[in-house]
């Protein structure tokens, strides 16, 4: 996934998204952080 691509999305999805690719805990993050957690992932 690209940044174009993670930032269409809604925050809940970015957080399923982000709970795939192994990072938790994003729950209560802002989008911008949880984009940043699962393109360093």
């Amino acid at each position: 996934m690209n940044l174009t691509e993670l930032k269409q999305k809604p925050a809940a999805e970015l957080v399923d998204v982000a709970q795939s690719v192994g990072v938790d805990g994003m729950a209560r993050s802002r989008k911008q952080d949880i984009i940043f957690s699962i393109l360093k992932a």
